[in-house]
């Protein structure tokens, strides 16, 4: 892969759509070039070369009701998300986007793509009844660890250095975890010592969380797991279930051994629970550094023909199948998310504006 830009922790634990900082000025620049038709401009010029595209949005949870927090979206934006692309473009399943993909003949229209990362109950909850009424048949890339019921390490993390703030640890751990994540004294710094704490050994990294946890019992999850009777009432009426390894490391960092046992245990766990052995796959976390040749011939030798990252962008034929762009969306308004599939957050954006889109 090419090398990487700047990457930041997300509420998902990929990437995150944008910091504060850079949302709001996002939101301004994408309002304003909605007002002034830069947006739409840029649209038809490409589509008068015929530059069809086919865009991979990037969801993790949605919500109900309440606060919208970082990486997640609510049910009824979710829904107007949906209505906008329609506007725009033809939505197609992800395994019906890999099969234009795959041809080298160019695309006649544009298509979008709906992908969700992790396998949380909201996707359940509340994006499935969406989809089901709009029509839209979406992608779950499920993390099997976290719906077999273990906790996603960055939300445990996120939890238990929360509490911290609230109880004093004692010398030694707070010792370690200082010089693991640096200070924690708010959300933002939390977020850091989160991207912090993906790239130590995961047996270093869960061994600090489990002494972590013990010292300073975290409040529980908002994002619990879906089921596997959810997952497999969900694939019978059209959702592709997807693969995200077991426990959402960072395979870069793992062995080739402990990549393949991260990546064929997840695959034969869902091929156990739904019935049906999953082609499809995301990288955890899934920027430039995150995967490598090692992953991509792994994949290939367990049978996925497609796998997607956290690059941002769109995707035209003949494009390689194992480094998938996607588009990560959050409490996008339409301007906003416009904006994106105009490509004014691409990735060279993103290498020259240090934590944007």
């Amino acid at each position: 892969p090419p090398g990487p830009p700047p990457a930041f922790p997300a509420a998902g634990g990929g990437r995150m759509s944008m910091n504060p900082f850079w949302r709001r000025a996002a939101s301004l620049v994408s309002g304003m070039a909605s007002r002034s038709g830069i947006t739409e401009r840029l649209l038809e010029r490409r589509r008068l070369s015929g530059d069809y595209r086919v865009f991979i949005l990037e969801y993790h949870d949605v919500v109900s009701g309440g606060a919208e927090r970082e990486g997640t979206i609510s049910r009824e934006r979710f829904r107007r998300h949906l209505r906008f692309l329609r506007t725009r473009c033809r939505l197609v399943s992800l395994s019906e986007a890999v099969g234009l993909l795959r041809e080298s003949a160019p695309l006649a229209e544009d298509f979008a793509v709906v992908t969700f990362d992790d396998g949380t109950l909201g996707t359940h909850d509340a994006a499935w009844p969406v989809l089901r009424e709009e029509g839209v048949r979406g992608t779950l890339f499920v993390t099997t660890g976290f719906v077999d019921g273990a906790d996603l390490w960055f939300d445990l993390a996120r939890r238990c250095l929360a509490a911290a703030r609230r109880a004093p640890l004692p010398r030694p751990l707070k010792g370690e975890v200082l010089a693991a994540v640096g200070k924690w004294s708010t959300d933002r710094d939390i977020e850091k010592g989160l991207e912090r704490l993906k790239r130590l050994p995961p047996e270093k990294r869960d061994a600090l969380l489990l002494r972590l946890r013990a010292a300073c019992p975290p409040p529980p999850t908002s994002m619990p797991p879906v089921s596997w009777d959810r997952l497999r009432r969900m694939h019978a009426e059209g959702i592709e279930i997807g693969c995200h390894t077991v426990s959402h490391p960072v395979l870069s960092l793992l062995p080739p051994e402990r990549q393949e046992e991260e990546i064929l245990r997840a695959r034969d766990r869902i091929t156990e629970e739904i019935g049906v052995t999953p082609t499809l796959f995301a990288y955890p976390n899934g920027a430039a550094g995150d995967f490598s040749e090692t992953t991509v011939e792994i994949l290939r030798r367990a049978g996925f023909v497609a796998a997607c990252t956290t690059l941002r962008g769109s995707n035209r034929p003949g494009c390689d199948l194992f480094q998938l762009k996607r588009i990560g969306i959050g409490a996008d308004s339409e301007a906003l998310l416009a904006a994106r599939l105009a490509g004014l957050f691409d990735e060279a954006v993103r290498a020259r504006l240090p934590g944007a889109a």
